[in-house]
């Protein structure tokens, strides 16, 4: 899927998104997606732990329930040696569901919001 279908099917469906960590379930209260470009002249691992392309999609997505702090370490890279799969997922046209499979790259908070910075992975639309 190209970033202006995704781009187009976020904006639609931008009241719909939840986020699934572990066995946890958090409204989405807004969400973009945009792509950035990496400080790299060719594709590469970085770290030996992920691989990073050229121009990579991804996700803002900002949560006013600040308890979903909590589980967020488990997610990021650094106090683990894994990313855990971060998925935000919403209902969309035909009941269909999109799945995005995102890994949490940083997150901003304060005292009434959790701003999450996220790469996408993957998109899965599911019937």
């Amino acid at each position: 899927m190209n970033e202006k279908d995704l781009q187009e099917i976020v904006e639609k469906n931008r009241t719909g998104f939840n986020l699934l960590i572990g066995k946890n379930s958090f409204t989405i209260n807004e969400i973009k997606v945009f792509q950035t470009d990496n400080p790299i002249t060719e594709p590469t691992t970085r770290g030996g732990v992920y691989f990073a392309e050229l121009k990579e999609l991804k996700i803002e997505a900002t949560i006013l329930d600040t308890s979903v702090t909590k589980y967020l370490s488990k997610a990021m890279l650094g106090p683990n040696k894994d990313f855990l799969d971060i998925i935000l997922e919403a209902r969309i046209q035909d009941g269909q569901k999109i799945l995005l499979v995102t890994n949490l790259t940083n997150s901003m908070q304060n005292v009434s919001k959790v701003i999450l910075y996220l790469t996408l992975k993957d998109v899965i639309i599911d019937s």
